[in-house]
């Protein structure tokens, strides 16, 4: 009788914890801008926007588990920075690669190791973007590419709500990095595409 009574207090304590677990409000993670950085007006008539990477659900790949995608926080900075400031021409934005892969780490098995907080999973992101300068027959003028990547490990011990920050803020630092290389490349390449 006593080992059924703690067994059903044990259900309940779990039903509980897990109930209070599913009604925890998810926490809301601030909309990816880039309206606070200048625009690039370029001499167009029209901004073409791409993407020309294949997708995928299946392991490694988990972006489409991300907050922001890095594909979306692409397609995001041609929204919000490349403005049509041009009587003729065409500009075409496309995404050449957005990824995101988990990497599983070899984690410490030994009796040690269970007592440690263990680093378990490496998230590495990749992107990859191209702006041209096409002509009214579509010929290309000028080019610019430009790649960022940026990595994370994560502990075992991170629950999904902490990951889901990590990943947000590794998007976001991703992009930072291919905003200053696409800059760069922009300031070089387009001069007499610029407003």
């Amino acid at each position: 009788m006593k080992k059924n009574a703690s067994r059903l207090f044990g259900f309940c304590a779990i039903a509980l914890l897990a109930a209070c677990q599913a009604n925890l409000p998810s926490e809301q993670l601030p909309d990816m801008t880039f309206k606070h950085l200048s625009l690039i007006q370029l001499r167009v008539i029209d901004i073409q926007l791409v993407s020309n990477f294949e997708r995928s659900v299946d392991a490694p790949h988990v972006a489409h588990k991300f907050p922001v995608s890095p594909e979306k926080a692409l397609m995001q900075w041609a929204e919000d920075r490349l403005q049509i400031a041009g009587q003729k021409n065409i500009a075409r934005f496309t995404i050449l690669r957005a990824d995101a892969q988990e990497i599983p780490l070899k984690l410490d098995k030994s009796f040690k190791g269970m007592f440690k907080n263990q680093q378990s999973d490496r998230y590495d992101t990749f992107i990859e973007a191209q702006i041209e300068i096409l002509d009214e027959r579509n010929i290309r003028q000028a080019s610019v590419t430009a790649k960022a990547e940026q990595s994370i490990t994560v502990s075992e011990a991170t629950p999904l709500t902490d990951r889901r920050k990590i990943w947000y803020n590794l998007v976001e630092k991703l992009m930072m990095k291919f905003n200053t290389a696409i800059e760069n490349s922009i300031t070089n390449n387009f001069q007499g595409y610029l407003f």
